[in-house]
């Protein structure tokens, strides 16, 4: 059975609900967890960064908070979303889906959790005196953009691992190496040579994260042209990932099966 293109929207609301009230069904906590635990990472890197090492600047814990949960929905949402078509074989053997249906499911069903954990971010800079600024009403044109990047990736990576599955190591390895270079712990502009600062921005998320903590931290508006650069490289990204799924989709259901 195949669905028309006018209830795939519906289809993917469906499916994102269910497997949000499934996996609510699996934690004594529902939902706690999916603000806690980026909250746990905080923690645990600002005792060993800020505390055991003296590492950090002044509002250190908003500065680390900030990146933390932007980079942890980043790279949650790679890491489910490149094994979506590989572990959809039941689906697939039940609906003839677009098989970039898979990827964009899941990357929405981390980004309905990121929504909460995106308020426990604010109540805390709130909390802990960070004036609110105009400028954090860019904040929904930020996820925006790195929502497209990551549907984009995901669906880039969904492509090819059903192809080769022990590139699943080598994407845990490139995202491990993104995270130290995204400057989560430090600030990219006054840490790193200029001479590097280029190679370290082709990293989106090390730009991305900059602009949030520029208007959550700092108050002032986004850097507009390199977040139109930002939002068409996504959007490309995104437009030569659906082209490969698409190429290669009636391939998957005879390797994953």
């Amino acid at each position: 059975m195949s669905p028309s293109s006018f209830q795939l929207p519906n289809l993917l609301y469906h499916t994102v609900r269910a497997r949000l009230a499934n996996e609510l069904r699996l934690y004594y906590l529902h939902f706690v967890w999916w603000f806690a635990e980026p909250l746990l990472d905080m923690a645990i890197y600002y005792v060993v960064f800020a505390i055991l090492l003296k590492q950090g600047t002044e509002n250190y814990v908003p500065f680390l908070l900030i990146g933390i949960v932007f980079w942890a929905w980043f790279n949650r949402s790679l890491q489910n979303g490149s094994l979506s078509i590989l572990h959809a074989k039941d689906l697939m053997a039940q609906m003839n889906l677009p098989k970039a249906f898979f990827p964009i499911a899941t990357v929405c069903q981390d980004f309905v959790k990121q929504v909460f954990v995106m308020v426990v971010l604010l109540v805390f800079l709130v909390l802990y005196g960070m004036p609110v600024s105009l400028s954090w009403l860019c904040l929904p044109v930020l996820m925006a953009i790195q929502f497209v990047f990551i549907i984009g990736l995901a669906v880039f990576l969904s492509a090819i691992v059903p192809f080769f599955p022990d590139l699943k190591f080598i994407i845990t390895a490139g995202l491990q190496l993104m995270f130290f270079v995204s400057g989560v712990f430090f600030d990219i502009d006054s840490t790193v040579l200029p001479v590097h600062r280029g190679i370290v921005y082709l990293n989106p998320m090390a730009g991305l994260i900059r602009n949030y903590r520029q208007i959550l931290m700092q108050g002032v508006w986004p850097d507009w042209p390199y977040l139109l650069g930002a939002f068409l490289s996504a959007a490309l990204v995104l437009l030569l990932s659906m082209l490969l799924v698409r190429h290669f989709g009636h391939i998957y259901p005879k390797i994953v099966i």
